[in-house]
């Protein structure tokens, strides 16, 4: 029986550890403004969202039973909770390599003073607590 539950539990492990190491995003970035807007006068509010994913596994609250009626042990196994970033770098530029253009600690900057009819990209750059930056996707809108 012992012999049973070690296989039971190292395939429970095998699983957990090949779902972990499956290649899934870091980090969802969502922006509040269409990419590829039209922006009408000489200012424009960005505003974002980026959910950062703990990939690293818990092992806890043993729950696997055995169909002996005296012995019996449980595994569960859950992921750790999504990171949260503490600053945001915000490139800004009218080429598609936007330059730094400020850091901040909301996930939202008025940008005033737009040239007209011009293509600006932007990109924001998550940083957690300990210092990790999770790059996001580069867009861009057009200013009329």
């Amino acid at each position: 029986m012992d012999r049973v539950f070690f296989v039971v539990l190292l395939t429970i492990f095998a699983v957990a550890v090949a779902g972990s190491l499956a290649q899934y995003p870091e980090a969802t970035f969502i922006s509040h403004l269409q990419d590829g807007a039209y922006v009408y006068g000489g200012s424009v509010l960005l505003s974002w969202d980026v959910h950062i994913k703990n990939t690293s596994l818990v092992l806890s609250n043993i729950d696997i039973w055995i169909s002996s009626r005296n012995s019996g042990g449980s595994i569960g196994i859950k992921t750790s909770p999504g990171i949260e970033p503490i600053n945001y770098f915000v490139y800004l530029g009218t080429s598609p390599s936007p330059q730094l253009y400020t850091s901040t600690s909301t996930n939202r900057i008025l940008i005033d003073r737009l040239a007209q009819n011009t293509a600006y990209y932007w990109q924001i750059v998550a940083v957690d607590r300990n210092g990790k930056r999770y790059p996001g996707p580069v867009w861009y809108f057009v200013t009329r």
